[in-house]
């Protein structure tokens, strides 16, 4: 029996159904009854027959069970209700045959025996008590093999169904206040095989007719094969874009020539509560050339006869109803998940569990967020079926003519706010636009308590803007620094709270009284058009939330359920409220902070939420004092938000649609590519909670609150890919945020990741002069990971590789990934410093390597300096900017300087790999003890990529093979002596490497940050530029950081081959994580302690120095005990272990595995990318190849005490 946990609501609509609809059949029959006549008599002897039955089947026959259902006009006649019935496409009579009849029985058994049992003891009897009524009885048998499987034992089947009593509920019963309530409609057609023509295909042919493999894994084929094959022509979405389910309870019947392993065919059958739907599906296998249908399995079935039927409802009938836990079932195809309890590895199961109420922590979402759940997994499915893009949206200057406009406007800045006003208030949220309709940007759901919608826009995608630029002007940019309307880069915290404070109305009315100030100025015209393209952009979200407002009420209008209807009239209120005034209330607020949120997606600012549980606790505590809201309530609105903000998601990377540009997403005012395979499901939606409170004290106060314990409730059950969680911690944390964060870890995905305020506060407060401590205590993620003040700061950085610094420190100044033939030693980067010949001492080579260093950093400072300001004239942030500290009191844009702080961020990447290399170098070279080459004969082996690939000139091909074998066998060798040693962060216990790990980033700090406080003669002038233009207030606060964000592939590519053993050209480790295993080898990683691996990160140069976090991405194994995960994390929280940001994916090496095989059995694990979470099925090949050799880490215990925790 289902426990107490599920909802009285829900067991109410599946108690009314019949009690065998949602029995899983293996054997069974089916009657057909053709009636005499359809008097009264003959409806209650009818009906008396079925009744008899149920108690005979529910008393001795506990595994069986039956459905029974009426040809619809017959039911209509009996109960005087019409019941109208759509048969268009099943009379056109080509593929599908409507033989007719009054009654069909549908009996199920659990197993052959059983139906042989049930066939003699109460089908026999049956069908004597009603010949008496019938004109004929057509009786099939039904069975499968003891597999399950169908066509020839080829397929499993069902799979598809619903497997939760949420999605029975809303898809396949009727939802009424009547006797009809629980009732059903289904379809059922006798379908022949044409096995000769079955024979002659191949498996892989014939799975891409069914597309799904034997073992029920989908097949994620090419938009062009995928969109015939049998599931895609079944899968329809209706008005709404939601994919409405069928439960589908076919079974095979006969042999085919007496063959055993060739059924005859197959009986349909399916049952929904939209009898249309079925027509809906029909006419999508047959196309609209009926007779050529372009289901490709319609080539190999042929249908026999069926028909469309009613199922009453048990009241209808008088018969036992279902009973919630005993007479719903989960399919064993789906019923996968974690030991650990927390961690589910697919929808399937995610949602049935929940919705028994089997969750371990007993905290399971409400029916109301498990509902819109189940329509968020279908969206994510559809992902398999349909291939959808954006369109390109029109030019600015056909749209003018809408708001009454004849021309577009001189100011840059006012054009973009009248794109912005034009998007919000027509193109993506006017109830009646094609193109908001087309994208599910005006979808809604009756039990939403959040309403709105993001753009399918991501980092890796790309996303669609109104244009603004004239042909003179596109071309002018891009030669300028390959920028365009495109290239906003979102990546910023907006200022919420001071949206909350005032409302729109409010903050429109300034920013028209400061454009009419700013007018009357001088020089004032600039500043007039920012605050016109302010007050436009705000225009828009006012007008955004007054379309939503309608299309809340299109809802409600066409809602028959009382409590939704008052749903979506409260929604409608409060939209409309919003439009004028502040929020008054906790849902209030959330609303308006999340219809604003969506607004920026939509004119193209991927931006993140900020300190939400900074901003909303004051509504929650006054709504709690004043009995407005009950805590269950506000987690069940958190949830909603949630949901919302992860409904998009990408799961089917063949589908991906590309719609970067060359100016797509700039990050520091130049276009160009980046690696963006890996960022497909990067939404930039960070929530960032707990944290101190932005006080000036020198004692913190604690900020973490009961909308923290909710957000974090939240992350834990609800496993969405977006937003991020960011949990800051700090000293003294109460526990019951640990607790809490330590279950949400072990549920995967990540989520929350851990900042340590101590330090990271304390570095930020340290980066510049004018950061005072109050600034320092109020950062928080900017969508990926780099903390930034809240509200306040725009944010530009750039890439320094200290691996390309090593490499031209052993190369002369160049990096030899390229070298040979063409570019011989390799692309020429800096100064020709000492070949390795003349490299005498380690220490030679390690100031070299810090001349080479600062060189690149220079660069890197160089790019971000001359392109500042870049933005400017081309693609500016109104919208944005009027919610950032400093540009509505300067009048100036974020992209003008107009923010209060400035943030660059030189960001290192491939720490840990460099760390390596260097200690490799030193073991293998120069270490006396250990010795084994020479540094010019590493270089040579460096360069031929460790044996596997002998180059000229490097090997003489002259020489023949025998002597490049030869060489490639030692260079082999002396790869498995580097891959031997200990490696940086691992916990190897090696203080020799950890050591130079803290050389190495000791100095790269300090290199990043004397740079711009001690800039040299050639860096000078840029920054004075900047300085004279900006004024004498203008500062950059330099916030050193290590990330590769998604591109440790990307990033590797252009490396050679390093000494540590990793080949040319593969994955960099992750972030300021340790090396994982090498690509070209199998997955082995091994179990190592995590308290001896942070010990690493122990040094104020990693803790406090790199300010803009030092991310470390460790795997732990789904068994990781809760007890000493909080353990860990409390310990984090103290600062006892090292490091200053940290991210736990927790995931074992054989789920990554099995995932990679069958996708959809595991679409909901989630695994840390860079600065986000990425579900592990969509990642392409190399970056699922590097999660599964990334290092695992545990708690080894000696006599009960963690080991190194003291470290």
């Amino acid at each position: 029996m289902v426990k107490n946990a599920m909802d009285r609501g829900l067991r109410s609509t599946l108690g009314a159904a019949q009690r065998g609809l949602p029995m899983r059949p293996l054997f069974g029959q089916i009657l057909t009854i053709f009636l005499k006549n359809h008097s009264s008599e003959t409806q209650k002897s009818v009906i008396q027959i079925i009744k008899d039955l149920d108690e005979e089947i529910y008393a001795n026959y506990s595994q069986c069970a039956f459905i029974v259902s009426f040809a619809p006009a017959l039911w209509s006649r009996w109960t005087g209700r019409d019941i109208p019935i759509s048969r268009e496409v099943l009379d056109h009579g080509l593929h599908f045959k409507d033989t007719g009849g009054d009654v069909l029985l549908y009996i199920k058994a659990c197993d052959k025996d059983v139906s042989k049992k049930i066939t003699k003891e109460v089908v026999e009897p049956l069908i004597q008590k009603i010949i008496p009524l019938v004109d004929s009885i057509q009786t099939l048998e039904l069975g499968k093999r003891s597999d399950g499987r169908v066509m020839g034992g080829r397929y499993v089947d069902h799979i598809s169904n619903p497997n939760d009593p949420i999605s029975l509920a809303e898809d396949i019963l009727v939802d009424s206040q009547g006797i009809d309530h629980g009732a059903s409609f289904a379809f059922t057609q006798k379908f022949t095989f044409d096995w000769p023509d079955l024979n002659s295909q191949s498996g892989d042919a014939l799975d891409a007719v069914i597309g799904r493999r034997p073992d029920g894994e989908i097949i994620p084929q090419q938009r062009s094969k995928a969109a015939n094959s049998h599931i895609h022509r079944a899968h329809t979405i209706d008005s709404n874009r939601d994919q409405r389910k069928l439960l589908r309870q076919a079974l095979p019947y006969d042999e085919s020539n007496g063959h055993a392993s060739r059924e005859d065919g197959i009986m349909f059958v399916a049952l929904c509560n939209e009898q249309q739907r079925f027509e809906d599906i029909l006419q999508s296998m047959l196309g609209d050339r009926p007779e050529r249908p372009v289901d490709r399995l319609m080539d190999f079935v042929q249908g026999q006869g069926g028909g469309y039927w009613y199922v009453p409802s048990a009241r209808e009938l008088g018969v036992h109803g279902v009973v919630p836990g005993d007479d719903t079932y989960e399919d064993p195809h789906w019923k996968v998940r974690s030991d650990n309890g927390f961690m589910f590895y697919n929808t399937q199961d995610y949602m049935h569990q929940m919705a028994e109420g089997y969750y371990r922590a007993g905290d399971q979402p409400s029916p109301r967020v498990l509902s819109l759940l189940s329509r968020t997994f279908n969206h994510w499915r559809d992902g398999w079926m349909k291939a959808e893009h954006f369109p390109l949206l029109p030019h600015l200057k056909e749209l003018v003519p809408r708001i009454g406009r004849e021309k577009i406007p001189e100011s840059i800045l006012e054009r973009k706010g009248l794109a912005n006003l034009i998007t919000l208030a027509d193109l993506l949220s006017s109830p009646g636009s094609k193109i908001a309709q087309q994208t599910g940007l005006v979808r809604i759901a009756a039990g939403e308590l959040i309403v709105g919608a993001i753009p399918d826009f991501t980092l890796g995608r790309g996303k669609e803007v109104v244009p603004y630029l004239d042909e003179d002007e596109t071309m002018a940019a891009w030669l300028k620094c390959e920028l365009n309307e495109w290239s906003a880069m979102g990546h910023i915290v907006p200022n919420f709270q001071t949206l909350v404070d005032n409302g729109l109305a409010e903050m429109i009315k300034d920013f028209e009284l400061r454009a009419e100030e700013a007018a009357k100025e001088e020089s004032g015209a600039e500043k007039a058009s920012f605050y016109i393209s302010a007050s436009d952009s705000f225009k828009g979200v006012q007008a955004y939330l007054t379309n939503w407002a309608a299309i809340a009420l299109q809802a409600h209008e066409k809602i028959t359920d009382s409590e939704d209807k008052e749903n979506m009239a409260d929604v409608k209120d409060r939209l409309q409220r919003l439009v004028t005034n502040r929020p008054a209330s906790f849902q209030d607020a959330v609303q308006l902070i999340f219809s604003f949120h969506c607004c920026l997606h939509l004119v193209g600012e991927l931006t993140a939420f900020g300190r939400i549980d900074q901003i909303l606790r004051p509504f929650l505590e006054t709504d709690l004092e004043q009995g407005i809201i009950t805590l269950e309530r506000a987690q069940e609105i958190v949830d909603c938000l949630w949901i919302k903000i992860g409904e998009n998601a990408f799961v089917n990377r063949a589908f991906i649609y590309d719609y970067r540009g060359y100016g797509t997403t700039s990050i520091n005012g130049l276009g160009g590519n980046f690696p963006q395979g890996g960022g497909i499901n990067q939404w930039v939606q960070q929530v960032t909670v707990g944290g101190y409170k932005p006080t000036d004290g020198d004692s913190p106060e604690g900020g973490a609150n009961l909308v923290t314990l909710l957000c974090l409730r939240a992350a834990r059950r609800i496993p969405v890919n977006a937003p991020s969680l960011s949990l800051r911690v700090y000293r003294g944390i109460d526990q019951e945020y640990i607790d809490e964060a330590a279950a949400s870890i072990l549920a995967g995905g990540a989520h929350p990741v851990l900042y340590n305020d101590d330090k990271l506060c304390e570095g930020l407060f340290r980066s510049g002069e004018s950061i005072t401590r109050a600034w320092s205590r109020d950062y928080a993620a900017d969508g990926c990971y780099e903390p930034m003040m809240t509200g306040a700061s725009e944010f530009t950085f750039g890439n320094v590789e200290p691996m390309a610094a090593l490499e031209q420190t052993l190369n002369q100044g160049s990096t030899y990934g390229a070298a040979g033939s063409v570019h011989l030693r390799g692309l020429k980067q800096t100064f020709r410093s000492p070949g390795a010949s003349k490299i005498e001492t380690f220490a030679q080579l390690q100031e070299i390597f810090l001349q080479q260093l600062t060189w690149l950093v220079n660069r890197t400072y160089s790019v971000i300096l001359n392109a500042y300001g870049n933005f400017e004239g081309i693609c500016p942030s109104p919208m944005l900017s009027a919610l950032l500290d400093g540009c509505v009191e300067s009048g100036r844009d974020l992209t003008a300087g107009g923010a209060k702080f400035h943030m660059v961020a030189p960001l290192c990447i491939g720490v840990a790999n460099t760390i390596d290399s260097l200690y490799a170098i030193k073991k293998l070279v120069f270490d006396p003890e250990s010795a084994r080459v020479t540094l010019p004969e590493l270089v040579r082996c460096l360069i031929c990529d460790w044996g596997y690939n002998m180059i000229e000139p490097y090997q003489d091909k002259s020489l023949g093979p025998a002597n490049a074998a030869a060489n490639a066998v030692r260079y082999q060798e002396l790869r498995q002596v580097a891959l031997a040693l200990p490696k940086w962060a691992s916990g190897d216990g090696d203080g020799e490497v950890r050591e130079l790990g803290k050389w190495l980033i000791d100095n790269m700090v300090r290199v990043c940050v004397d740079a711009i406080r001690k800039p040299t003669p050639a860096l000078k002038p840029m920054l004075d530029r900047i300085y004279d233009k900006y004024g004498p207030d203008f500062e950059f606060v330099v916030t050193p950081g290590v990330g590769t964000f998604e591109g440790f592939v990307g990033d590797g590519l252009t490396c050679g081959a390093s000494a540590d053993g990793r080949r040319s050209g593969m994955p960099i480790a992750s972030d300021m994580s340790p090396v994982p295993d090498p690509q070209d080898l199998p997955p082995a990683p091994v179990r190592r302690d995590i308290y001896a691996g942070l010990a690493s990160y122990k040094d104020l140069a990693v803790e406090i120095g790199l300010s803009n976090a030092a991310p470390v991405d460790m795997n732990i194994p789904e068994d990781f005990p809760l007890d000493r995960l909080r353990d860990l994390v409390r310990a984090f929280a103290e600062g006892t272990v090292g490091g200053n940001f940290l991210t736990l994916t927790c995931a074992d090496l054989e789920t990554y595995q099995r995932a990679s095989e069958d996708p959809e059995k595991y679409n909901l694990l989630r695994v840390r990318m860079g600065g986000w979470t990425e579900f592990y099925p969509t990642m392409f090949p190399d970056y699922q190849e590097q999660q599964m050799r990334r290092q695992y880490f545990e708690v080894k215990v000696d006599d009960g005490q963690p080991l190194a925790q003291s470290n």
